[in-house]
C-alpha cells in the first residue's frame, strides 16, 4: 500500500485545483520560503482528520480556506482528497484504491467521504488505526512532531510508541468496553435502588389490596340498602305531590273571581286619575312660568349688583394707574442724567486710545525696519560663508579634473568604435522579437475574450444556482414544518381515534357492553349506540351540553324494551356492571308550557339546550326527554336571573359547565370535561381530519416545487462543472501565453533600452572628446581666480559682524517701549467695555419707561369707556326689574285656584283606592296560599330530583333501573340503622386505595422482572471486567515486545547516523506499563551518556530522526511525509539521513518537504512549488535523472 495521489482545491495557497501523483520510493517537494510547500504536508494531515488549528499553523479552522489575494477573490470551500493504492488489501475494505476526502465550507460545515460515500471522522480513524497513518500516527512528521518526540515530558511520547506497537486499536476497544462497564455499573445502581423502592411498596400495597376488597364487599351491601331507602322516599314524595296539586287548583278558582271585581273598581279609578293628571299639568305649567319669572327677577338683581361693583373697581384701578405714571416720569429724569455722565467719560477715553495707537504704530514700524535690515545683512554674511566653502570644494574638484582629462581622452576613441558595432547587432534582434510578440498577443486576446465570456456565463449560473438553493432551502424547511405538523396532528388524531375505538371516558360497564356488541352482532341488534354518538353539538357548546346530559351521555339507545331487557340479562349473566338503556318505544317527550315559553322569549342570552344540537329525527323523544327542560346561558349571573323568572323549574347550565339545578341548588368549580370531554373529543377529531387534509394538499404542492428546484440545480451543477473544467484549461493556456508575451515584451524593452543607451553614449563620447582639451587649458586659470576671491570675502565678513551687534542693542530698546504701550491700551479697552455696558443698561431702562407710560395711559382711557357703558346698563336693568315683579303677583293668584280644584279630585280617588286595597288583600291571601303550595310542590320535586341525582351520582342508576333491583324488606328492619352500621364498618377501614388491588399485582410483576434484569446485568459486568483484563494483558505483552524491538533498532540507527556513540530507551519505573513515561538517553561519539535536554540542536534533531527510523524498521507505515525535519542538520548528517531514507524506501514511501541538496539528490522524483501569481501556489513536477542529480549536486 502507498500514497498514489493527492488532490487539493482551495486549501490555503492552492486556489486552483492541483493534483500530485506519487510513485513508490522517495519524492522531494522543494521551493523558496513562503511558496506554500509545507501546505502540502498540512493538507495530508488535514484530510487524515487533524482537528488542531495550531498544528495546521492557523488561528481558526476557516484559515485553511483560500483567503484571496489582491487579484483573486477568496473561495468558500477547501477540499483535499488522498488516494491510496490498496491492491495488497492492507486496509479492511474491498477496494483496490481507497480515496479519503475532507471538505470544509467557510460557514464552518465539514464533510468526510470514503470513496465518494459520506462517512464520519470516526470511520476514517478506525480504518487507519494501528497502521501508523492518522492524527496520532507517524505518517506525517514535521517540526511539531519532532518537538513532541524531544519534549521534556516523557509521557507525551507514548502515543508514537503505542501506534508503532499496534495497541491503539486495543486501547480504543478497552475505552469502549470501560464506558460500557461504567454504564452497566450505573444501571445496576439504579436497578438496585428501584428494586429496594419496589420492595418497600409491596407489603403496604398487599395490605391495602386486602382492605380494598373488603371495602368493595361492604359497599355492595350498602348499595342495596340505600337504593331501597331512596325508592321508598321517592314513592312517598310522589303521593304528597299529587295532593298538593289538587289544593292549588281549588285556590286558583277563588282567585279568578276576586280578580274580576278588582278590575271593575280599578277602571273607575283610572277615570279619576285622568282628571287629576289634567289639573297637575295646568298647575305645572303656571308653576313653571312663576319660577321662570322669579329666576328672571333674581338675575336682574344680580346684574345690578355686579355693575355697581364693577364701577367701584374701575375707579380704584384708574387712581392706581395715575400714581404709577408719576413714578415712571421720576425714573426717566434720573436715568437721563446718569446716561449723559457716562457718555462724557466714554468719549474722553476714546480720544486717549487714539493717541496711544498712533504711538504704537510708529514704534512697531521702526522695530520692523530694524529687524528687516539685520536679516538682510545676516543673509549676505551666510551667503559669503557658503561661497567660501563651495569655492574651496570647486578648487579640489578642478585639480582632480586636471589629472583625469588625459586618461579620459585616450579611452574615448576605443569605446566609440565598440558601441557602434553593438548598435548594429541590437537593431537586428529587435525586428525578430517584434514579429514573435505580435503573433503571441493575437493568441492571448482570443483566449482572454473566451475566458471573459465563460466567466460571465459561470457567474450567471452560480447566481441562478444560489437563488435556486435559497428557494429550495425555504421549500425544504416549509416541507419539514408541514410534515412535522401532519405527523403531530396525525399522531394526535390516531390517539383520539384509539380513545374513541376503546370507548375511553365511558364507564367500565358501558365499555363492556359496547365491546360485547361489537364482537357479537346478534347481541348488538337493535342497539343504536350511546347518546354521545347520536348527536352533533354546535361549536363552543360541548362542555355545556355534556354537563347538561351528565351521566345520561353514556346511556345506550335501543330500538325497544325487548332489546334493552336482552342487554340487561347479558350484563347480569356476565357480571359486567350496570348500564342505563333508553328504548325508543317507551321514552316520552318533555314539554315547555306556553307560560314558560313566554318567559323564555323575554329573557336575553338564554337558549334551550336541544336547540344547540343536531340529531336524527328518530331520536327526537330521547333528546327531548334529556334536554328540552335544560337551558344554556353565558354565566351564573344570567342563570340566577333566568331561574328566578322561571321559579327554579328548569336545569340551567353555563357555557363553562356550572349548573343551577331545579330548585336552586348550584353545582360548579373546575370542570372535569376540559381535558377529557367526550363531545369535545369528537369535535377535535373532525377538526384534525380537515386540518390534515389541507396540510397534505399544501405538502404535495411544496414537494412539486422542491423537486423542480432540485432538477434545475442538478442541470446547473453539470453545466457549471463543464464550464469550470473548460475555464481551468483556458486559464492554464492564458497564463502560459501571458508569460510568453511578457517575456517577449521584456526582451523588446531591453533591446530598445540598449539601443537608446548606445546612441546616447556615442553622442556623449563625441562631445566629450571635443571639449576635454579646451577644459584642461581653462582649469588652472579658474583655480587662481577662485583663491583671490575667497581672500576678499573673508575681510568683508569681519566688518559685517561688528555692525550687526550694534543694531541688535537698538532693537531691544524699541521692543521694551512697544510692550509698555500695549499694556496701557489693554487696560483702557477693559474700562471702555465696562462703561459701554452701563450705557446700554441705562438706554434699555429709558426705553422700558416709555413703553410702560404708553400702556398705563391706554389703560386709563379704556377704564373711562367701561365706566360709561356700565352706568347705562344699570339704568336699563332697574326698569326691567319693576315689570317682572308685577307679573309674578298675577301668576301666584292663578296657582292657588288650580291647587284647590286638584285637592277635591284627590279625595274622591282615595275612597276608590280603599275599596281596591280591601279586594287586593283577599287576592294576596289567596296568592300566598297558592305560592306556599307551589313552594311545597317545588320542594317535593327538588327532594325527588335529589333522590334521582343521588341514585345516579352514587350508583349510576335511574329510578326505573333502581326499581328492577328493589327488594322486599321487612317493615321491622330499620334500614337507616343497617346503613349506619355498614358506613361505620367502612369508616373503620380508614382511607381506601381502590387502585391498590391492581397496583399490587403490577408492582409484584415489575419486582420479579427487574430482579431478573439485575441478575443479567451482574453477569454482563463480570464479562466486561474479564474482557478489559484480557485486553490489558494483551496490550502489555505486545507493547513490551515491540518496545524492545524499537529500542534495539533505535540504538543501531543512532550509531549509523552519528558514526558511533550509543542511545537507549528507558521505561520509567511504574507498575502500569500502559501509562508509564518513556525516557530517551543519547551518547553521541566522544560525549557522556546524557538526557536529550543537554544535547545541541542538531544532535537533538538527529536523535529524533534516529528514533523515527527505528520505529519504521519495526513497523513500516505505508507512506511517511517528512516536513523539513533535517533543516537543523549539517551537510554531512544530511547525506547520512538521505542515504538511510533511501534504504527505508523499499518498505515505506517517503514524501519529503526540503530545501537541502543532499535530500534532493536521493529523491526519485521532484515537485517544485512556485508562486507565479502572487499568493497562489503552483506545482511543477520533475522526474530526476542522473544528469539532473549531478546538476543539483553541483
Amino acid at each position: 500500500m502507498y500514497l498514489k495521489r493527492l488532490e487539493v482545491y482551495g486549501f490555503k495557497s492552492f486556489a486552483n485545483k492541483t493534483e500530485m501523483s506519487f510513485e513508490e520510493g522517495v519524492t522531494a517537494v522543494v521551493g523558496p520560503n513562503g511558496s506554500g510547500k509545507s501546505n502540502i504536508s498540512d493538507a495530508i494531515k488535514w484530510v487524515l482528520g487533524e482537528q488542531s488549528v495550531k498544528s495546521l499553523r492557523g488561528s481558526k479552522m476557516e484559515d485553511v480556506i483560500f483567503s484571496g489575494t489582491s487579484s483573486r477573490k477568496p473561495l468558500g470551500i477547501a477540499e483535499v482528497s488522498l488516494t491510496l493504492d490498496n491492491s495488497s488489501q492492507a486496509l479492511p475494505v474491498a477496494y483496490e484504491e481507497v480515496t479519503i476526502t475532507r471538505r470544509m465550507y467557510r460557514s464552518g460545515e465539514s464533510e468526510y467521504y470514503l470513496n465518494k460515500s459520506s462517512c464520519r471522522l470516526k470511520d476514517i480513524r478506525e480504518l487507519f488505526m494501528d497502521t501508523g497513518i492518522g492524527k496520532e500516527g507517524y505518517s506525517v512528521i514535521g517540526q511539531g512532531k519532532i518537538d513532541e518526540i524531544l519534549s521534556s515530558k516523557s509521557e507525551d511520547r507514548r502515543q508514537l510508541f503505542e501506534e508503532a506497537a499496534g495497541i491503539v486499536k486495543y486501547k480504543h476497544r478497552k475505552h469502549e468496553a470501560q464506558k460500557k462497564l461504567d454504564n452497566t455499573k450505573d444501571n445496576l445502581t439504579r436497578l438496585t435502588d428501584i428494586l429496594q423502592e419496589l420492595q418497600n411498596q409491596l407489603e403496604p400495597l398487599k395490605n391495602q389490596s386486602i382492605k380494598a376488597k373488603k371495602y368493595e364487599e361492604l359497599k355492595e351491601a350498602l348499595l342495596k340498602l340505600e337504593v331501597n331507602l331512596f325508592i321508598r322516599e321517592i314513592d312517598k314524595t310522589d303521593i304528597e305531590l299529587k295532593q298538593t296539586h289538587q289544593q292549588v287548583e281549588m285556590l286558583k278558582k277563588s282567585l279568578s273571581l276576586q280578580t274580576k271585581e278588582k278590575d271593575t273598581h280599578t277602571s273607575q279609578l283610572v277615570e279619576v286619575q285622568k282628571k287629576i293628571d289634567l289639573r297637575e299639568d295646568e298647575v305645572q305649567m303656571y308653576q313653571d312660568e312663576f319660577y321662570h319669572t322669579q329666576n328672571e327677577v333674581g338675575k336682574k338683581e344680580g346684574h345690578i349688583n355686579l355693575n355697581q361693583e364693577k364701577l367701584v373697581h374701575l375707579a380704584e384701578n384708574t387712581g392706581r394707574l395715575k400714581g404709577e405714571i408719576e413714578e415712571i416720569h421720576r425714573n426717566t429724569v434720573k436715568n437721563t442724567e446718569e446716561l449723559e455722565a457716562k457718555l462724557e467719560i466714554f468719549n474722553k477715553m476714546n480720544t486717549e486710545t487714539e493717541g496711544m495707537k498712533k504711538d504704537l504704530e510708529k514704534k512697531v514700524s521702526e522695530y520692523e525696519k530694524a529687524v528687516q535690515l539685520s536679516l538682510l545683512k545676516e543673509e549676505d554674511m551666510e551667503n559669503s560663508k557658503s561661497y567660501i566653502i563651495d569655492a574651496l570644494n570647486d578648487i579640489a574638484d578642478k585639480k582632480s579634473e586636471e589629472n583625469s582629462f588625459k586618461t579620459l581622452m585616450n579611452t574615448m576613441q576605443q569605446r566609440i568604435e565598440q558601441v557602434e558595432q553593438d548598435e548594429i547587432d541590437y537593431k537586428r534582434k529587435k525586428e525578430e522579437g517584434k514579429e514573435k510578440a505580435d503573433a503571441l498577443e493575437g493568441k492571448l486576446r482570443e483566449i482572454t475574450n473566451a475566458l471573459n465570456h465563460r466567466n460571465e456565463e459561470m457567474n450567471n449560473g452560480t447566481a441562478e444556482k444560489t437563488k435556486l438553493e435559497e428557494k429550495k432551502s425555504l421549500a425544504y424547511k416549509e416541507l419539514e414544518r408541514i410534515k412535522s405538523e401532519i405527523n403531530h396532528k396525525s399522531s394526535k388524531k390516531s390517539i383520539i381515534e384509539e380513545m374513541e375505538k376503546g370507548h375511553d371516558g365511558y364507564n367500565k360497564s358501558v365499555k363492556n357492553i359496547l365491546r360485547a356488541c361489537e364482537k357479537d352482532l346478534t347481541l348488538g341488534e337493535g342497539i343504536y349506540g350511546v347518546v354521545a354518538n347520536l348527536l352533533k353539538v354546535s361549536k363552543g357548546y360541548e362542555i355545556a351540553v355534556e354537563t347538561a346530559l351528565g351521566p345520561a351521555i353514556q346511556n345506550i339507545v335501543t330500538r325497544n324494551e325487548e332489546d334493552a331487557k336482552r342487554l340487561i340479562r347479558y350484563l347480569k349473566k356476565h357480571n359486567l356492571g350496570r348500564v342505563t338503556l333508553l328504548p325508543l318505544t317507551s321514552i316520552q317527550k318533555k314539554h315547555i308550557s306556553q307560560e314558560e315559553l313566554s318567559i323564555l322569549k323575554r329573557l336575553s342570552n338564554v337558549e334551550v339546550a336541544i336547540d344547540r344540537i343536531v340529531f336524527n329525527s328518530d331520536f327526537t323523544n330521547v333528546f327531548s326527554s334529556l334536554l328540552s327542560r335544560v337551558l344554556i346561558v353565558p354565566n351564573l349571573n344570567t342563570a340566577t336571573e333566568a331561574a328566578k323568572a322561571l321559579q327554579y323549574r328548569f336545569k340551567i347550565v353555563t357555557i363553562d359547565g356550572d349548573v343551577m339545578n331545579v330548585g336552586g341548588a348550584l353545582t360548579g368549580g373546575s370542570s372535569a370535561f376540559r381535558g377529557n370531554s367526550i363531545l369535545g373529543r369528537k369535535r377535535e377529531l373532525e377538526e384534525l381530519t380537515e386540518s390534515i387534509a389541507a396540510l397534505k394538499k399544501e405538502e404535495k404542492d411544496l414537494q412539486t416545487k422542491y423537486d423542480e428546484c432540485v432538477e434545475i440545480i442538478e442541470g446547473l451543477d453539470k453545466r457549471l462543472k463543464l464550464l469550470s473544467k473548460e475555464h481551468q484549461e483556458d486559464q492554464i493556456q492564458q497564463a502560459t501565453l501571458k508569460s510568453k508575451v511578457q517575456q517577449a515584451q521584456e526582451e523588446r524593452k531591453q533591446i530598445d533600452g540598449f539601443i537608446k543607451q548606445i546612441e546616447r553614449e556615442t553622442t556623449e563620447l563625441i562631445a566629450a572628446k571635443k571639449t576635454t582639451s579646451d577644459q584642461y587649458a581653462k582649469v588652472h586659470q579658474e583655480i587662481c581666480e577662485m583663491e583671490e576671491k575667497i581672500s576678499h570675502t573673508k575681510h568683508t565678513l569681519q566688518d559685517g559682524e561688528k555692525e550687526l551687534l550694534k543694531e541688535k542693542q537698538q532693537r531691544e530698546m524699541l521692543n521694551n517701549e512697544i510692550t509698555k504701550i500695549k499694556i496701557s491700551l489693554a487696560s483702557t479697552k477693559e474700562q471702555k467695555k465696562s462703561i459701554s455696558q452701563d450705557i446700554e443698561k441705562i438706554q434699555a431702562a429709558l426705553k422700558l419707561n416709555e413703553i410702560q407710560l404708553c400702556e398705563k395711559e391706554e389703560e386709563i382711557a379704556k377704564n373711562t369707556k367701561e365706566d360709561q357703558y356700565l352706568q347705562q346698563q344699570l339704568n336699563e336693568n332697574k326698569i326691567h326689574l319693576e315689570t317682572l315683579q308685577k307679573n309674578l303677583e298675577i301668576l301666584q293668584k292663578k296657582l292657588e285656584e288650580l291647587k284647590n280644584d286638584k285637592q277635591n279630585l284627590l279625595e274622591v280617588q282615595d275612597q276608590g283606592r280603599e275599596t281596591v286595597s280591601q279586594i287586593e288583600a283577599v287576592i294576596t291571601d289567596l296568592n300566598e296560599s297558592v305560592y306556599k303550595l307551589d313552594m311545597k310542590s317545588t320542594r317535593l320535586e327538588m327532594q325527588q330530583q335529589t333522590f334521582y341525582n343521588k341514585l345516579w351520582e352514587e350508583y349510576e342508576l335511574t329510578y326505573i333501573n333502581a326499581k328492577e333491583i328493589k327488594q322486599e324488606i321487612s317493615e321491622h328492619l330499620n334500614i337507616t340503622k343497617e346503613i349506619k352500621m355498614l358506613k361505620d364498618e367502612i369508616k373503620e377501614l380508614g382511607p381506601i386505595n381502590l387502585q391498590a388491588i391492581e397496583a399490587y399485582e403490577d408492582v409484584k410483576e415489575r419486582h420479579e422482572f427487574l430482579g431478573q434484569q439485575k441478575d443479567d446485568l451482574q453477569k454482563a459486568r463480570e464479562a466486561l471486567v474479564k474482557v478489559i483484563k484480557d485486553m490489558e494483558d494483551t496490550m502489555q505483552k505486545q507493547f513490551l515486545e515491540e518496545f524492545n524491538k524499537i529500542k534495539k533498532n533505535f540504538n543501531e540507527v543512532f550509531v549509523k547516523l552519528f558514526g558511533g556513540g550509543k542511545a537507549e530507551l528507558i521505561l520509567q519505573e511504574d507498575k502500569d506499563l500502559l501509562n508509564c513515561g518513556i525516557e530517551i538517553i543519547a551518547q553521541p561519539p566522544g560525549k557522556k551518556l546524557q538526557s536529550l535536554s543537554l544535547l545541541s540542536g542538531g544532535e537533538r534533531a538527529l536523535t529524533a530522526i534516529a528514533l523515527l527510523f527505528g520505529i519504521l524498521l519495526v513497523k513500516p507505515t505505508p507512506f511517511c511525509v517528512l516536513d523539513e525535519i533535517e533543516a537543523a542538520l549539517d551537510d554531512a548528517n544530511v547525506n547520512r539521513f538521505a542515504k538511510f531514507l533511501q534504504d527505508l524506501s523499499h518498505h515505506t514511501q517517503f514524501i519529503v518537504v526540503t530545501h537541502r541538496k543532499g535530500t534532493m539528490e536521493n529523491a526519485g522524483a521532484l515537485y517544485g512549488v512556485t508562486m507565479e501569481e502572487e499568493g497562489i501556489s503552483k506545482i511543477v513536477s520533475v522526474k530526476l535523472t542522473d544528469e539532473i542529480k549531478k546538476e543539483i549536486a553541483s
